[in-house]
Formats: structure tokens, C-alpha cells, sequence
């Protein structure tokens, strides 16, 4: 589900089952804000003072720090961060550093179980892994590890769930060796 707020959509998960709602931003930071004062996202964002510039990109509930946050960067490295690297002991409404900011964030979401996802670079290559390949890390700032490789410039530009996409033989894309791949050429008909 997605609510335009400014002129970014802004990716939103579940919260039920969360005592907080978590809020990332433009700047690597997240901020959190207790459930029970809050009725809906128009609220959730009125709570917390962003800075100059900064904008919310992704918000979902804490579902009380279980499961995952998956990262990905345009530098074609995706990290698998646990969650509870954003409980605090203290009641602090922002912790920066939230995901590594050395090269441009372009997927971010919270999975409770691994799932299938599906990356294109700017080249058109596609690459189909599951995250179970990436070592989950407590370190909220960790680069990831390459599961697309670069050639010749490229970049990765996108990532997306598997069911989220619209390819007629998605094994193809799924290469036997791993992870640090160029990957397959986009077939016509295709779509990410």
C-alpha cells in the first residue's frame, strides 16, 4: 500500500501486532513513534520533526523487533538487518544511522520469512535469489553483500518481491552459483 504524501510515495507495511510505528527517512534515520498515540499515517508523521529536506520513505510496525530489514542499493549490494538492532532500552524517538547511506537506497522492507526477490539493473539484467543467500547482521549500517554484479557501469535500479512482478519463467532468472551475479537479460513481455 502506498500514500503520496509530498510529491514521494511513501512504502507502507502492517503494523498490527506493534506497540510502535517505526518511520525511515531520506536520511537514514528512523524514528518511532508509540501506536497508541497515533490513529493514522497523517498522524504517525505529524509526531516526529524532520530535518531540512528529509522525507519519510518507509513506515511499518515494530511487531515487537521480529524478523528482518531488508535493504537494497543501487551499488548492487543488499543487506538483511535483524530487527532488533532498533529496540532501544530507552524510550528514544530517533535513532540515526538506520541503513548504510554510501550508495543510494532504492528498496527497503520488513519480512518476518525469507522471500523470493527480484532485481533489474539499468542494462536490463535480472537477477531472481532468495534472502536466505544473505547472512542476517545486527549492524544497522552494513553495506550488504554484492548480489548483483556491476559490468561495464551498470547499476541496479530496482528491486521487487517476486509475486510483485510480472515474468512468464521467473526460474530462468535464477542463477545456480549464487549471489555477486550480472544476471539474465530481461525477456520481451516481462515486467519489474
Amino acid at each position: 500500500m502506498e500514500v503520496s504524501v509530498n510529491p514521494n510515495p511513501i512504502k507502507i507495511a502492517d503494523d498490527s501486532n506493534s506497540n510502535e510505528v517505526l518511520i525511515f527517512t531520506s536520511f537514514s534515520n528512523v524514528y518511532k513513534v508509540p501506536k497508541k498515540e497515533i490513529y493514522n499515517i497523517h498522524q504517525a508523521l505529524g509526531k516526529i520533526d524532520l530535518e531540512d529536506g528529509e522525507q519519510a520513505i518507509y513506515i511499518t510496525g515494530e511487531k515487537s523487533y521480529s524478523g528482518f530489514l531488508i535493504v537494497a542499493f543501487e551499488n548492487g549490494k543488499i543487506g538483511k538487518i535483524t530487527m532488533t538492532s532498533f529496540s532501544t532500552e530507552y524510550q528514544r524517538k530517533k535513532l540515526r544511522n538506520a541503513f548504510n547511506n554510501e550508495s543510494k537506497l532504492i528498496f527497503i522492507e520488513r519480512i518476518d520469512d525469507d522471500v523470493d526477490l527480484v532485481s533489474i539493473s539499468n542494462i536490463k539484467k535480472v537477477v531472481l535469489f532468495n534472502t536466505v543467500l544473505i547472512n542476517p547482521v545486527g549492524s544497522r549500517t552494513t553495506k550488504g553483500v554484492q548480489v548483483m554484479k556491476q559490468k561495464d557501469g551498470s547499476f541496479m535500479m530496482k528491486v521487487e518481491r517476486a509475486e510483485h512482478t510480472k515474468l512468464s519463467e521467473p526460474e530462468y532468472y535464477r542463477k545456480s552459483e549464487g549471489l555477486n551475479v550480472v544476471g539474465y537479460y530481461l525477456k520481451k513481455g516481462d515486467e519489474i
